[in-house]
C-alpha cells in the first residue's frame, strides 16, 4: 500500500562531515588492527616454519642415525652369530677329532690286548706243544739211552774178550820181543863198550899225538902278557869244528891273572883252525877239549 505521496527512488540523503571522518578514522583503526594481526600472524607462521625446518633436520639425523646403528647392530649380530656358528663348528670339529682319536687309541688298545691275547694264547700252545715234544723226547731218549745202554754192554763185552785174548797175545809177544831186546841190548851194550874203549884208546893216543902240536900252533899266535909266560897257565874249555876250525873259546880255570886268561883265549881264536883228527869217529872226542894251556 502505498502512501499518497511517492518518493523519488536515486534520492541521496546529505552526509555530515563528522560522520565521514568518524567512518575514515574507523576504517584507519580496523585496518591497522588487520595490518598488525597479520603481520603478527605471518611472523609465527614463519617462525614456526623455521623452528620446523631447523626441528626436522636433527629428526632426520637422528632417524639416519638410528637406523645407521640398527644395520650396524645387524651387522654385529649377524658377525656374532657367524662366529658363534665357526665356534661351534670348530668345537664340534674338535670333539669330532677328539672322539676319533679316542676311537682311534681304544681301536689300538684293543689291538694290542688282542694280540697281548693271542700272543698269550700262541705261548700257551707252544708252551703245551713244547712240554708235549720234550715228553715224547725223553721218552724216546729214554729209550735210546736204555738201548745204547744194552748195545754198549753187549759191545763192552765183546770188547773185554778180544781185549783179553789181545792182552793175551801181546803179553806173549812183548815177553818174546823184551827177550830178543834184551838180548840185542846187551850185545850193543857190550859192542858199545869195547868200540868206546877202542875209540877211547884211539882218542887217548891221538889226544897225546895232537896236544903238543894244538899248544905249539897256540903259542904261535900268543902274545905274552905283561907279567910274561910265567905262571900263565889257564885251561881253556874249545868248541871244534869237524875240520878244526875254533868256534868258542872259554876259560874254565882261571890262571888269576885277567890278561894271561885274555891272551889264551886270543890265541885260540886266531890258531884257528888247529889241528884234529880227521877221522869222524874220532870228532865226538875232539868236539869239545878242556885244554890246559901250558906254555
Amino acid at each position: 500500500m502505498t502512501s499518497g505521496r511517492t518518493r523519488p527512488r536515486n534520492r541521496r540523503l546529505p552526509v555530515s562531515p563528522l560522520a565521514i571522518g568518524l567512518a575514515v578514522l574507523l576504517h584507519g583503526v580496523l585496518f591497522g588492527i588487520m595490518f598488525i594481526k597479520i603481520d603478527s600472524h605471518v611472523k609465527q607462521v614463519a617462525a614456526v616454519k623455521s623452528m620446523q625446518i631447523k626441528a626436522d633436520k636433527p629428526l632426520d639425523i637422528i632417524e639416519a642415525t638410528a637406523v645407521d646403528n640398527k644395520v650396524l647392530e645387524e651387522k654385529k649380530e649377524k658377525k656374532q652369530a657367524i662366529e658363534r656358528e665357526k665356534q661351534r663348528k670348530v668345537a664340534a670339529e674338535k670333539k669330532r677329532l677328539a672322539e676319533k682319536e679316542r676311537k682311534h687309541k681304544a681301536e689300538i688298545k684293543r689291538k694290542k690286548e688282542e694280540q697281548v691275547k693271542k700272543k698269550k694264547a700262541e705261548e700257551k700252545r707252544k708252551k703245551a706243544l713244547a712240554i708235549k715234544k720234550a715228553e715224547e723226547k725223553k721218552k724216546a731218549d729214554k729209550e735210546k739211552t736204555r738201548k745204547k745202554a744194552e748195545a754198549k754192554k753187549k759191545k763192552e763185552a765183546e770188547r773185554k774178550k778180544k781185549l783179553a785174548e789181545e792182552k793175551k797175545r801181546k803179553a806173549a809177544a812183548d815177553k818174546k820181543r823184551k827177550a830178543a831186546a834184551e838180548r840185542k841190548k846187551k850185545e850193543k851194550a857190550m859192542k858199545d863198550q869195547m868200540a868206546k874203549r877202542a875209540r877211547e884208546a884211539r882218542a887217548s893216543q891221538a889226544l897225546s899225538k895232537y896236544v903238543p902240536r894244538i899248544q905249539r900252533k897256540v903259542e904261535d899266535n900268543w902274545r905274552l902278557p905283561p907279567k910274561g909266560a910265567a905262571g900263565c897257565n889257564p885251561t881253556v874249555r874249545v868248541n871244534l869244528a869237524p875240520d878244526g876250525k875254533v868256534l868258542n873259546a872259554k876259560i874254565v880255570k882261571s890262571s888269576g891273572d885277567p890278561y894271561c886268561d885274555s891272551s889264551v883265549t886270543k890265541a885260540f881264536l886266531k890258531a884257528s883252525p888247529i889241528p884234529i883228527p880227521l877221522d869222524p869217529d874220532l870228532y865226538s872226542e875232539f868236539k869239545t877239549i878242556d885244554f890246559p894251556f901250558r906254555p
